[in-house]
């Protein structure tokens, strides 16, 4: 007969109560996407992971209009971890194919109040009290307007390709593709470079100048990725995609970045 102190005997209870609080909890895989009311209007929105149960992420698109809904497969990585919620914003993806080009009030305001409407959708519908914000160029601005006006729903915010300042980042491009060009003896691109580095920085040609050495082998991935959806672009517009930028009507045209939205509070 085997005999067992009260203090052992209570730990082979508790043992056995933990073991079967395992065995009775069960992963619950999510997989929707569909078209919710956000701002008066309809708006898609997908909810993925292996595990509804993880932190949240909402992650905020760029562009603005450079929706995420043909490309979910590349946030399999993240659902491991992270239940991740992408929403094709107002005027962008399949939202902008529900309410099409009269959309309304397509403001950086209405944009904020849709974006904190969503992030309290996914809260409620996976019954979380907050949720990760994570925000990619235009999104990343964006998200800063949606943390200020509701940190209290936020988790944690990541910010990426920052929209911070167009000359400093048209030079550093600059500075990297000359770096790349003399070690590949590039002289076409280090000739592009001599030539338009005294334009403006909004000028074309030097815009294009350092493109070639622009992309990172993951930019390149995507891209790839991108031109299987969309199709094969016309010539022109398919070289200067590579920069996310409308063609140009001529090489000598000017232009202007987008300005970024103020990041004040109301």
């Amino acid at each position: 007969m085997v005999t067992f102190s009260r203090r052992q005997a209570l730990g082979v209870a508790g043992g056995a109560l933990l073991c079967a609080g395992s065995a009775s909890a069960h992963v619950t895989a999510i997989g929707e996407s569909g078209f919710v009311t956000i701002g008066g209007i309809d708006q898609w929105i997908a909810i993925q992971g292996q595990d509804a149960r993880s932190p949240a992420i909402l992650f905020l698109h760029g562009g603005p209009a450079e929706a995420e809904s043909p490309f979910l497969q590349e946030f399999r990585p993240w659902e491991g971890s992270f239940t991740v919620v992408n929403w094709d914003q107002r005027g962008a993806g399949k939202t902008y194919g529900r309410n099409g080009p009269s959309t309304p009030d397509m403001t950086v305001e209405r944009m904020t109040d849709d974006a904190i409407e969503v992030a309290e959708y996914a809260c409620r519908r996976l019954g979380k009290a907050k949720i990760i914000v994570v925000g990619h160029s235009w999104g990343a601005i964006l998200g800063l307007h949606v943390i200020k006006r509701r940190h209290d729903r936020i988790a944690a915010y990541v910010g990426t390709g920052f929209s911070a300042s167009w000359a400093l980042s048209l030079r550093g491009q600059e500075l990297w593709a000359r770096q790349q060009a003399l070690a590949a003896r590039d002289q076409v691109t280090l000739k592009a470079l001599d030539d338009t580095a005294a334009l403006p920085v909004t000028n074309w040609r030097r815009i294009v100048a350092s493109n070639k050495y622009k992309m990172s082998p993951s930019d390149v991935e995507y891209l790839k990725i991108q031109t299987a959806f969309v199709g094969p672009q016309p010539p022109q517009q398919q070289a200067l995609s590579q920069i996310g930028l409308p063609a140009a009507p001529s090489p000598a045209r000017s232009w202007s970045p987008p300005s970024c939205p103020s990041t004040r509070g109301r």
